[in-house]
């Protein structure tokens, strides 16, 4: 075996993670390189895109990808990671079992014995010249998402499945690293047609294989539980948010936001004064309707200037009837009835859901002040 010839630390995934977590997230790795195998053939191929539909142009999905289509909010605590702490590097000999690859560009058999040895010895001839913050182009870059203590292949990925043939054990990287939410935040639902996962008891996104990372989520701590909680925003609601996310994002995954859909669903509940004109399920009659009932108040009023002094009674008759009249044409206007902002027209049911949904932040805002 090719060893470094300066001494490298060895990253002992065991330093920290459980045994159990350890051992499923070597059998993730090993669903990855079988994944990959298969994205090799045509009948593979339809296999492999029956569980990830967007993987990318060279028939297999890279580790990156096949992190956030598997892990839940893997994609969200990567981004969270960067922003607040950057990502510090260094060098180490890190397990071959343990790290994610894809063979997108040329396999083991590809090369014969003589070429294998002259990669691995470029591999760890750039390690020895390379530095955290300047690799070499051949020197491997991994990240190691250390919670799940897993490594994703950035660049060198190719040469893992050469590493794993060969029997190598390690792989000389500059390594950075990945955080994810503790097992407390995360909660997977396994549902009829759907797998969903919630975040700090706020945040949503579909889990498209919990099915390959079962063993791992529960080796970390994450209990799958088969019944939505009732505490969260009604389901169909997530479920349309979801959706609706999908068609406007051309990356997956994607998250809803429970909080904004439970104050969305508040501002919808809420009753204001609005006319009739407002409410969507009623129908008032068409303008000739009243067209006509103006002309018949017209007629009216001249009826009771005419009648002035002459014929009192037939005066108070028609003047009684002008009034139920105008009242019939101008009620529709008035601001008389409590209706809720749902059940209004598009352009009203907008206008008030705008105003008491930046009403409730601004309270909301203050009492965080406060």
């Amino acid at each position: 075996m090719i060893s470094s010839p300066s001494p490298t630390p060895v990253l002992d995934v065991a330093q920290f993670c459980s045994p159990g977590v350890v051992s499923a997230a070597v059998g993730v790795v090993s669903i990855k390189a079988e994944f990959d195998v298969l994205s090799r053939s045509s009948a593979g191929s339809a296999i492999h895109r029956q569980v990830f539909q967007d993987g990318n142009g060279y028939g297999s999905i890279g580790p990156h990808c096949f992190a956030a289509h598997v892990l839940p909010f893997y994609r969200y605590a990567r981004s969270m990671h960067s922003a607040e702490c950057g990502r510090a590097r260094y060098k180490a000999l890190v397990p071959t079992a343990s790290v994610v690859g894809d063979s997108w560009r040329w396999w083991p058999r590809h090369l014969d014995d003589a070429e294998q040895l002259r990669v691995v010895d470029k591999v760890f001839s750039a390690f020895e010249v390379s530095t955290p913050e300047h690799p070499e182009i051949d020197c491997a870059q991994y990240c190691f998402v250390r919670p799940l203590g897993i490594f994703l292949a950035h660049e060198g990925k190719n040469r893992v499945a050469l590493f794993r043939s060969r029997g190598l054990t390690h792989i000389p990287a500059v390594v950075s690293e990945d955080d994810y939410p503790e097992a407390n935040r995360v909660r997977v639902f396994e549902l009829s047609g759907a797998c969903l996962a919630v975040l700090d008891g706020r945040h949503v996104e579909h889990v498209r294989a919990i099915h390959l990372v079962r063993e791992l989520m529960e080796a970390y701590g994450v209990v799958i539980e088969k019944i939505w909680a009732p505490e969260f925003a009604d389901l169909h609601c997530v479920l349309t948010e979801l959706e609706d996310l999908s068609s406007k994002n051309s990356f997956e995954p994607f998250a809803a936001d429970m909080d904004k859909l439970k104050l969305d669903k508040d501002c919808e509940e809420a009753e204001v004064e609005v006319t009739l004109l407002d409410i969507e399920a009623i129908r008032l009659p068409g303008y000739r309707t009243f067209l006509n009932a103006g002309v018949a108040l017209v007629a009216l009023l001249a009826g009771v200037q005419l009648t002035a002094g002459r014929w009192p009674d037939l005066q108070l008759i028609l003047a009684t009837a002008s009034g139920a009249v105008g009242a019939l044409l101008v009620l529709p206007l008035l601001p008389l009835v409590r209706c809720k902002v749902k059940d209004l027209k598009d352009g009203d049911k907008m206008g008030h859901f705008f105003n008491i949904r930046q009403s409730r932040e601004r309270e909301a805002r203050q009492r965080i002040k406060a």
